[in-house]
């Protein structure tokens, strides 16, 4: 039997241990978290990823929990105004906590080992690879082995040289209740060299999700409801959506990614998702990308492709997707070129679709 140690278990490690699993491999998934547990992230699955989950079995459960179906995207200048735009393809607003868990759920039941909590503290590459793993309870280290590795730790830190230098970016977020807005909608929000997201999720909720500056952070000296504050005064429609809401979740916060697929990969170690390639959020695509990641790793095992090959498919993934929602996101953060941009999509919504189409939608 082949097999396989999978290095996180969020929605990139969970499908992957769960198709291999389902394939007939023998898999270790290491998860450093006890579930539930919440993460910053804009909380939108694209039309990619229901695909994956729609193939896997596991879409319907989602709908089935109260996952919101998004059918448009606004945009709102910092003065207000505001267009719109259908997208081409629903996209669902489901929380982190409710996929996350059902996903590791699935790749448990499909007959993956699941160590939890236990943290991978490095990977050792070659012929035979295998990962020095520590258990969180006991402390204990152990050397597992494996056919191959499969990193799916969201930040590809623990490759050989660690991980790609910072951004200087924070991703921060948090959940609200009874926000003055669409509940079909994703909504973005130009501000002053960042920008914000809306996102509805299940349970009567709203999903605010943030790319700051840390510098700017560093200036409220970390205290997020005081920047968050100042914020609200640099959009006029961000500040009447949650003149009435309220605060449901804690603040989370943590570095914002950004980086292509590197070119060469430790002989038997794959990347998976965000330790693949991590890619500006604001196109709503992370989790999507890290699913169909996921899924294509895997299907390339089973098949018994050489690794080289199932490597070399996952640049193409991100390639223009990087580079257009990195365009869009310096779009929103520039006050300047978000007021002059606004009014001139609202007349015309169709130049719109040029672009999602690249972000990928």
């Amino acid at each position: 039997m082949r097999s396989a140690l999978v290095i996180g278990g969020g929605p990139a490690g969970s499908v992957a241990a769960l198709l291999l699993a389902r394939g007939g491999w023998g898999v270790t998934l290491v998860e450093q978290h006890r579930f539930p547990r919440d993460k910053v992230c804009g909380e939108c699955l694209s039309a990619l990823g229901a695909k994956v989950l729609h193939g896997l079995g596991l879409f319907d459960p989602l709908v089935a929990i109260g996952a919101v179906r998004l059918t448009r995207t606004l945009l709102h200048a910092p003065s207000g105004v505001c267009a719109s735009a259908d997208l081409p393809r629903p996209m669902w607003g489901v929380s982190r906590v409710a996929l996350d868990g059902r996903l590791l759920d699935a790749a448990r039941r499909a007959g993956s080992k699941v160590l939890q909590p236990a943290r991978c503290e490095r990977v050792h590459a070659g012929a035979h690879p295998s990962a020095a793993i520590r258990d969180l309870v006991t402390n204990k280290v152990a050397i597992l082995d494996a056919d191959v590795v499969l990193v799916a730790d969201g930040k590809s830190a623990l490759i050989n040289g660690g991980p790609p230098p910072p951004t200087g970016d924070l991703g921060i977020k948090t959940h609200f209740h009874k926000v003055d807005g669409p509940r079909d909608a994703i909504e973005l929000f130009g501000l002053t060299g960042c920008y914000a997201g809306l996102a509805p999720i299940e349970a009567g909720r709203w999903n605010c999700a943030l790319s700051v500056p840390a510098a700017r952070v560093r200036r409220h000296r970390g205290d997020i409801d005081c920047l968050f504050a100042e914020l609200l005064t640099e959009n006029a429609a961000l500040r009447r959506r949650l003149a009435g809401a309220i605060q449901s979740g804690p603040w989370l916060a943590s570095p914002l990614p950004r980086f292509g697929v590197r070119r060469h990969w430790p002989e038997n170690v794959i990347p998976l998702g965000n330790a693949a390639a991590a890619i500006e959020p604001i196109g709503g695509e992370g989790m999507g990308l890290a699913l169909r990641s996921a899924e294509l790793v895997a299907q390339g095992l089973l098949m018994r492709r050489p690794l080289d090959a199932i490597v070399k498919r996952l640049p193409s993934m991100w390639r223009t997707r990087r580079l257009a929602c990195r365009a869009s996101a310096l779009v929103a953060s520039s006050p300047r070129l978000a007021e002059a941009i606004a009014p001139l999509l609202r007349a015309a919504p169709a130049a719109l679709r040029p672009a999602m189409s690249l972000i990928g939608k």
